[in-house]
């Protein structure tokens, strides 16, 4: 993860403990393909598994290290980050989505999109989207 997905988790953390709500972590991952190993009985599963397992672990990781406690829940999907973080917030019955932007402007933005900006237009809940450099967290 990086830096600023840290800060967010901060930030959501400090958010859930004021609010008294429920923390769940999610790590959005894209979807497993390997055209190699596609060929391989059972290789694109076997990805999907470790790659499930590499992200709870990172998930675990930033758990521990951003100190949330052991009430925190974490979830791992795959796909298209906006859509599933929204999604899941559906399922989830989520009060607040945090988010991190990456603070992309202009041409780059516009031809990549932003995932904080789609998932705003998108989320069932107000979306909280804290900036790629925040000076106190």
């Amino acid at each position: 993860w990086r830096d600023e997905s840290r800060i967010a988790v901060r930030v959501a953390g400090q958010l859930s403990e004021r609010l008294g709500s429920r923390l769940v972590l999610v790590h959005v991952a894209p979807t497993p393909i390997m055209p190699t190993v596609s060929v391989i009985p059972g290789g694109q599963a076997e990805l999907a598994v470790r790659e499930q397992r590499d992200a709870e672990e990172l998930l675990a990781e930033v758990a521990t290290s951003e100190r949330l406690g052991g009430g925190v829940e974490r979830r791992v999907t795959f796909g298209d980050p906006a859509e599933q973080l929204a999604e899941l917030a559906a399922e989830e019955r989520a009060e607040l989505v945090v988010v991190t932007s990456r603070g992309r402007h202009g041409l780059r933005a516009a031809l990549l999109g932003s995932v904080s900006t789609r998932l705003a237009a998108t989320a069932p809940c107000p979306v909280v989207i804290v900036p790629a450099r925040l000076e106190r967290a």
